[in-house]
């Protein structure tokens, strides 16, 4: 009678599918990281358009703004309405993007010292300080 071999891996294979494993790790955890921020930066970029034009419309039907939040819906995960007449992305932390009406103009200020990676990239996707006068 012939022993039987056990069937399996040897320690080399194994330790070639752990490199191939790491190697694409390294390369897809990172890109998988920055298209998060790219998507949230995208979506603040979508907000800031939404808000601007809801403001200016309500104030163009309405002829005053008592209440940022009267003229559209903020999601309070991602901005912070502050005194009724302003709005911040991040809702905590340093603040990248200030959206508040004052003497009849609604500012959208780009904080450009904030160096978070979102706030990169909301920069560099062409948002900047604007102003917008309330009819």
């Amino acid at each position: 009678m012939k022993p039987s071999l056990k069937k399996g891996f040897s320690i080399i294979e194994l330790i070639f599918v752990i490199a191939v494993l790491g190697i694409i790790a390294a390369v897809a955890v990172p890109k998988l990281l920055d298209s998060r921020s790219s998507a949230l930066a995208t979506t603040i970029k979508q907000d800031i358009s939404t808000i601007t034009n809801s403001i200016q419309s309500y104030y163009m039907l309405k002829g005053k703004l008592d209440d940022i939040t009267t003229s559209v819906t903020i999601n309070s995960n991602t901005w912070n309405t502050e005194n009724n007449k302003t709005v911040i992305f991040p809702r905590t932390g340093n603040s990248c993007v200030t959206i508040k009406i004052e003497d009849k103009e609604l500012k959208v200020d780009i904080d450009e010292s904030n160096e978070t990676e979102v706030c990169t990239k909301i920069r560099q996707s062409g948002i900047s300080d604007s102003t917008y006068k309330l009819y």
